[in-house]
Formats: structure tokens, C-alpha cells, sequence
């Protein structure tokens, strides 16, 4: 390992005591929960574990910023890493997929999403031989207890059951900055973890806190002003929660820029590398800005909206002084009022799941029409908005549904069958559409009608594509396999989600309670750590 570090990392002096533990777990081929904070080198565990072990690590992050900046390193390195990312076109990830097995590379970022997608799948049993990790970033995204909580984070446990499926046997370590006592359990339990490691200097001294309490939302913009000025800021992220607000700030701010989700991503890749490589600037942004990218010198973190609990809060400061030769100390300011908790308490009640909610998803997911059990239904079906009801959160009462067996995900498929463009037909194919009147573009209807299965007829389109033989696979046409195992919820069903639901709301609302009591608390580390469950001594 020494020499890996010496050869690839040569800046690097040696690994830290956490660093080595975590790696002598993962030689032992032991699960492992490490939660290190931010600056600690944890990308590092997980990058040299691949260059010591045969074969491709799979690194799974929500984060297109992180994957594009480390692939680029690593590259720089003489490390083959890619990722594959929705900024990456779709021609061009079909080519990344056919070709994978020609230089299979050390690392392979992808997102949570991408893992149920049969092309995906077929990829990788095509052209990867050895799969010895997967690696679970931002492992926080996995609990509905953790802060932000990710559905789509319900895809990585069926996906490494379908490596174990196909007679791969990865390690799992799963990784995060911050995380609390009854997160840290939930991701145990889910992935069987053998170990966790939590590294003794998760609560930083480097980084000062400060809690200003407003009378209203207009005073924040003076105390922002005067809190950089006294103290001598030079690289500050404002942290806000509405797009409109930041850039509505960023002009009361002159030679200050923005950034948010809704930017072109062209854009947001340029305003953060110029972000990164300035020696001077201010920044106002949402905030997923900065979670795992490799900002050192970021003085100053202010809070304009509050978080929704001290271990979020605790993820947006640990952004500050990651390198203490560049940056010895972050300076850090959050500004609240009771309204501002008031409102948070509010959108907590508002984002709760009711019956109707429930009704509707199982509509939506065309559950109770399903054909020898099966649905499809497509993606956009997760974004909808009903206005009857509200807004269902689908991407999360999916997840509630997975977990309770109302149903499972086979996968995820692009195109229909008459979308699907061969350059030379075969026999199956032509079978499989003439099997269909005319009108018809259904893949359960031409495996009903076909008698080909679904999953023969499935994996004959990427067999295909995989061989070079497929002309037209359209990227906007992108349908969720669903296996239906209910076509109805009971009142029980129906009251156990909206109980579990409730609960969620009320530790929500505990959450939310611990960060106000953290504004005014005198010892403001040992109440952090308390929250987080972690060792500190004052």
C-alpha cells in the first residue's frame, strides 16, 4: 500500500490510522460503515483499495461533480477510471458500455439511479470480470433518518444482490462525513455491516461557529456583509434553499456569482472550477454545493436559510479548511430567527404522506393493472404533480412500497420495441415485433403474444446493442420494469406506511428542535457531538 501511495499519490507523506484500518478491513473482505469527516482523506481509502485488488471498483455517488473532478485526477494519475453520468450523452454512454470490457478501468463512478438499468447490467456482466468493492458515497443518502435522505439510494441493495446473483461477491464500504446514531444503525442493519469505523476527530476545532439570531430575513444581508469583512473572508459559500434567492442575493453583492441545480451543466461545471481556482471569491448557492468536492482553501461557510438538523448543518461546515496548510481555520455563521424555525416546522407538516398520496401512487405505477403480474410505466411517472391531491413525493413512497413488498424493480430499459432500431434484424427480433398489431409498442404484450419472456426479450435488445447491432436506441425513452405484488392496498398497509411516515415527520421535527437548541447552546462542539453520537472532549 505504501508503495501504491508513493507511486500514484507522491504528495501524500502516508495514510492516516483511520485511512489504514478501514483498508485492512476491506482486505479481509469485511463490510464496512466509516464515517470520517470532511477533509480526512476518504476518497483516498477507497481509490488505493482498487489499484491493490484485481479487477473494478464500483463507486456509487450522487454527486456528477465529484465523479467528473476525481475521474479527471485519477486520469491525470495514470489511474483508468470513468464514470457514467447523465452531463455524458447518451451516444456517448452507449459507447462507454459497449466498449467497458476493452480497458475495463480500476473505478467506475456511477449514480444511484443508474443502477437499475438493464443496459447497465448487461455492461457489466458483459465486459467486467472482477467486481472486488462497491463503494457506497454520501452513505448518509441511504436512511429516511439520515439528512439528505435519497430514494433512489433503494437501488444500490437489490443491485449488489444481483452481483451476488451473477457470482460476483463484492465488498461493501460505505462512507460519510456526518451521520447520527439512528442513521448510522439503519445502514448497518440494510447492508449486514461487519465493521464501523468512526474516526476520533469527526467534531473539527479548526472550524469556529457562530449563531446569529435576526429579527427578519432582511438584516441577513448587512450581517453577511459585515461578518466577511471582520473577519477578512476571502472564499465564502452562502448556503440557501430557493434558486430565485440565490441569484436575487447574488446581484446585492457585487462581483459575487451563483449557483444552483437549475444551471445548464456546462455552466455549473464552469462557475465551479472557477469557484475552485480562485484566490477570491463569494459564492451563493443551494445546498449540494460542495458535498464531496475537493475545495481546500474555503474560509467561510454562512448559513442564509437554516438546515434542517445539526448533522446537516455539521455536512455544510465541514466544507471549510480542508486543507489546513491552505486554510488553517473556517469561519462559520448561521443566521435564524424562531420564523425561520417556524417555517422549516411547517414545510415538515406539509411534506407528510396522506392516504390519497398513497391511492394515487398505486395508479400511477399502473399497479393494479399489471399483466401476469408485471407493469411498465415511464420514468416521467415520478415527477408528477397532481393537483387534486398535491405534489405525491413518488420517488419516495416507491421506495416505501420496495420495502414493503408491494412491489420490485426488475429494471430499467430504453426505448419500446417498435422504437428500436436494428442495423440487421434477427429472427427473434422479428419475431418479437411481428408479434404485435399493428399500434402496438408494448414489451408485456409482445411477450405475452411473442412467447419469448420478458426478460429473454429484454436481454436480446442489449445482447444486441452490446454486439454493435443496434442502430437506433432512443435516450428519452427510458421505462421502469415493475413486478406487482399487491394490485391493492388494505386499510393496515395503508395505516402502517402513514404510521411510519409519522414518525419520520416527528424525528424530523426533533431534528429541527436539536438545531435551535444548538444556536444557543454554550459548548457548541460537545453538543454537536453528542447529536452524532461521536467521541470529543472539550
Amino acid at each position: 500500500m505504501d508503495k501504491l501511495l508513493a507511486k500514484h499519490f507522491p504528495e501524500i507523506d502516508g495514510l492516516f490510522e483511520h485511512q489504514k484500518t478501514v483498508l485492512s478491513f476491506i482486505e479481509k473482505n469485511m463490510k464496512t460503515l466509516s464515517v470520517v469527516p470532511t477533509g480526512g482523506g476518504k476518497s483516498l481509502i477507497f481509490q488505493l483499495a482498487s489499484l491493490k485488488q484485481q479487477g473494478t471498483t464500483i463507486v456509487i455517488s450522487p454527486l456528477k461533480a465529484l465523479m467528473i473532478e476525481q475521474v479527471i485526477e485519477l486520469n491525470k494519475r495514470g489511474i483508468n477510471a470513468i464514470s457514467i453520468n447523465s452531463d455524458i450523452s447518451f451516444q456517448e454512454q452507449r459507447k462507454l458500455l459497449r466498449t467497458l470490457g476493452i480497458k475495463p478501468p480500476k473505478l467506475l463512478y456511477v449514480s444511484p439511479e443508474r443502477l437499475h438499468n438493464q443496459f447497465f447490467r448487461a455492461a457489466l456482466l458483459h465486459g467486467i470480470k472482477i467486481i472486488p468493492l462497491v463503494v457506497i458515497d454520501e452513505a448518509h443518502c441511504i436512511s429516511q433518518w439520515g439528512i439528505d435522505f435519497r430514494p433512489e439510494y433503494g437501488a444500490i441493495k437489490p443491485f449488489i444482490e444481483f452481483l451476488q446473483d451473477n457470482d460476483y461477491f463484492p465488498t461493501v464500504l460505505a462512507l460519510t462525513a456526518t451521520l447520527g446514531i439512528q442513521a448510522r444503525h439503519d445502514i448497518e442493519t440494510e447492508f449486514e455491516i461487519d465493521k464501523t469505523n468512526i474516526e476520533p476527530n469527526v467534531i473539527r476545532t479548526d472550524l469556529k461557529l457562530n449563531f446569529e439570531e435576526v429579527s427578519d430575513d432582511k438584516s441577513k444581508v448587512e450581517l453577511i456583509k459585515s461578518f466577511i469583512k471582520t473577519n477578512n473572508l476571502i472564499k465564502v459559500i452562502v448556503y440557501l434553499y430557493s434558486i430565485n434567492k440565490c441569484e436575487e442575493l447574488s446581484h446585492e453583492f457585487p462581483g459575487s456569482t451563483f449557483f444552483h441545480a437549475a444551471l445548464d451543466p456546462a455552466v455549473k461545471l464552469s462557475r465551479m472550477e472557477e469557484f475552485k481556482n480562485s484566490d477570491s471569491s463569494l459564492l451563493f448557492a443551494t445546498t449540494a454545493f460542495g458535498m464531496g468536492i475537493n475545495i481546500p482553501d474555503v474560509d467561510g461557510i454562512i448559513h442564509h436559510d437554516i438546515p434542517g438538523s445539526v448533522e446537516e448543518y455539521y455536512q455544510h461546515v465541514g466544507r471549510a479548511a480542508r486543507d489546513n496548510t491552505k486554510c488553517p481555520i473556517g469561519n462559520c455563521l448561521m443566521l435564524w430567527s424562531e420564523k425561520n424555525f417556524d417555517i422549516k416546522a411547517q414545510d415538515i407538516k406539509r411534506d407528510s404522506i396522506k392516504k390519497e398520496h398513497l391511492i394515487k401512487a398505486m395508479e400511477l405505477l399502473g399497479l393494479p393493472y399489471s399483466v401476469d403480474n408485471k407493469v411498465i410505466v415511464d420514468e416521467n411517472v415520478f415527477t408528477v404533480n397532481d393537483g387534486k391531491y398535491g405534489r405525491p413525493n413518488m420517488k419516495l413512497i416507491y421506495r416505501i412500497f420496495e420495502k414493503h413488498g408491494i412491489c420490485t424493480t426488475i429494471g430499467e430499459i430504453h426505448g419500446k420495441p417498435r422504437s428500436i432500431g436494428f442495423k440487421k434484424p434477427t429472427t427473434a427480433w422479428q419475431e418479437i415485433v411481428g408479434s404485435l398489431k399493428p399500434g402496438r409498442n408494448n414489451y408485456l404484450v409482445a411477450a405475452k403474444k411473442s412467447g419469448y419472456s420478458l426478460q429473454q426479450i429484454i436481454n436480446h435488445v442489449y445482447e444486441q446493442e452490446l454486439a454493435g447491432n443496434i442502430e437506433k436506441l432512443p435516450a428519452t425513452e427510458r421505462q421502469l420494469i415493475i413486478e406487482a405484488h399487491y394490485d391493492s392496498l388494505s386499510e393496515e398497509q395503508i395505516d402502517l406506511f402513514l404510521k411510519e411516515n409519522a414518525e419520520i415527520q416527528k424525528v424530523k421535527k426533533a431534528r429541527l428542535d436539536e438545531l435551535m437548541q444548538l444556536c444557543t447552546s454554550s459548548d457548541k462542539q460537545l453538543y454537536i457531538a453528542k447529536v452524532l453520537g461521536v467521541p470529543y472532549s472539550s
